[in-house]
């Protein structure tokens, strides 16, 4: 990671959580490339409007956007540090359904390189944040994944789950 200027960020998912969280870090000056599946997202995002409700967000949003810092997209794009922020709900045996977040990880995968890091912040059963490392090291085997190898490795991989209320991140 460069470390004489602010990283490019990539957020994956721009829900209730991901949106403010790319929101936030855009108007801290860094570059932000926000993905989501949902084309009708993306295009919302991109004209600077919100499709969420959270108060003081569309302000935000609308002025990192208008500063070219935030910008939204179907696909993932090289960047220095990655937050995923996908739902996991509860299946119907009211198990975590942590397929997103796996999901997320296969998007990421092939645009990692050495020195990125990775951010698991959607709140996640034990074991997810192991299940995402071990889901990148087989896409990634030229990457050496923390926990994987005795040498240092090429990625920093981490879970910070989100503590906040949605509707109410920006207060």
């Amino acid at each position: 990671m460069k470390f004489d200027s602010k990283p490019d960020v990539c957020v994956v998912g721009l829900g209730y959580i991901g949106l403010p969280t790319a929101a936030v870090i855009a108007r801290a000056g860094c570059p932000v490339r926000g993905v989501d599946i949902s084309a009708e997202v993306v295009e919302t995002i991109n004209r600077g409007a919100i499709h969420i409700e959270e108060a003081d967000l569309d302000g935000l949003v609308q002025g990192v956007v208008a500063r070219g810092l935030l910008s939204a997209s179907v696909e993932v794009a090289a960047a220095e540090v990655f937050v995923i922020a996908v739902p996991t709900p509860f299946a119907k045996d009211r198990t975590p359904d942590v397929s997103h977040v796996l999901a997320a990880g296969r998007s990421i995968a092939p645009v990692l390189k050495s020195g990125d890091i990775v951010i698991l912040e959607s709140t996640s059963p034990v074991g997810t944040t192991e299940a995402l490392r071990d889901l990148i090291a087989a896409a990634r085997p030229d990457l050496k994944c923390p926990g994987l190898t005795r040498e240092t490795p090429d990625l920093a991989i981490a879970y910070c789950p989100e503590r906040v209320l949605p509707g109410r991140i920006l207060e």
